[in-house]
């Protein structure tokens, strides 16, 4: 029995190898481990503690004010209309609801056309998703363009009679220009997730269902789409996290004019830290959008993918 026992445990030589191996894995995992510590750990800290502070910077050092920087923000609850903050909320949660709502759409029903082709099904993924890697300025540049009063929509909204208005002046249609851009460069990847996930479902089960004589939209709904919910929550989450954090568009095509119709929580935050000078109150911003992030992150979970509750 010594000796059988001897024989399983692993030798000096094995053990040396493990430990290298997982050396060797932590210097490869060391680059991300730095900017994740530095970039995102340290400054999520240094955000929540720089909240508590008023910051008069180059004129004089930090005071600790305690929640009077949340209780300056809750306060202009009463009147949000005077209140930039919270007219970026009421924006971003509009342009959230669409945007999300519309892009995970369009990124399943493409990603359902690109399952049945079967021919070219490379080159059309290729096609599609040229949006999501293009880049956000040049893609804003474009829109701008095109939404220009005298751009190729109104153009084309001129061929049958109609006449476009000033897209990213008008009061009406800023935003829904703004979300209408989102989407188109959104739901180009979120419709590989889909795609992804279409092709690893179990075909045996949608093979029975059409045995037992399922049509395709009963297969879709009763089967397809129960068994996609999880990648139905992860896009619908990726989503609103990044719908939330809009910034570029805003600050590049309207600045959050007109009437501050676009203005968005992370643009009014970059105003409140670079312009006015209000660091602490910024802070303060990002924290009680992160909070909102969190909680509908929560809520989506509990409400798109049950199963994930614990």
């Amino acid at each position: 029995m010594r000796r059988w026992g001897s024989q399983l445990k692993p030798g000096r030589g094995t053990i040396l190898k493990r430990h290298a191996e997982t050396i060797a894995a932590y210097l490869f995992l060391a680059p991300y481990l730095f900017v994740l510590v530095v970039f995102s750990l340290i400054v999520s800290i240094y955000g929540i503690g720089l909240s508590f502070f008023r910051i008069d910077l180059g004129f004089s050092g930090a005071t600790f004010v305690s929640f009077r920087n949340y209780a300056q923000i809750f306060s202009q609850l009463a009147n949000p209309r005077l209140s930039d903050f919270w007219t970026s909320m009421g924006n971003i949660i509009r342009f959230t609801i669409v945007v999300v709502s519309a892009q995970t759409a369009l990124a399943l029903v493409l990603a359902l056309l690109l399952h049945t082709i079967r021919r070219g099904r490379g080159a059309f993924r290729t096609m599609f998703y040229v949006p999501a890697v293009t880049s956000s300025v040049a893609t804003s540049l474009i829109f701008l363009w095109l939404y220009n009063s005298e751009g190729v929509i109104n153009f084309l909204l001129s061929l049958i009679g109609i006449h476009g208005p000033d897209w990213l002046n008008n009061v009406f249609w800023a935003l829904p220009a703004l979300m209408l851009l989102n989407i188109w460069s959104t739901a180009a990847m979120f419709m590989i997730y889909f795609l992804a996930a279409l092709q690893d479902l179990p075909k045996d089960v949608l093979e029975a269902a059409e045995v037992d004589g399922a049509g395709r939209l009963q297969s879709f709904w009763y089967i397809t789409l129960p068994l996609l919910r999880p990648t139905v929550f992860l896009v619908v989450a990726l989503g609103t996290i990044g719908a939330f954090q809009m910034f570029d568009q805003a600050k590049f095509m309207t600045n959050g004019q007109p009437l501050n119709s676009t203005l968005t929580p992370m643009l009014e935050i970059y105003n409140e830290a670079f312009l006015n000078g209000g660091f602490g109150q910024a802070a303060a911003m990002s924290m009680i959008l992160f909070s909102l992030i969190f909680v509908v992150t929560i809520l989506q979970r509990r409400l798109i993918d049950p199963g994930t509750r614990r």
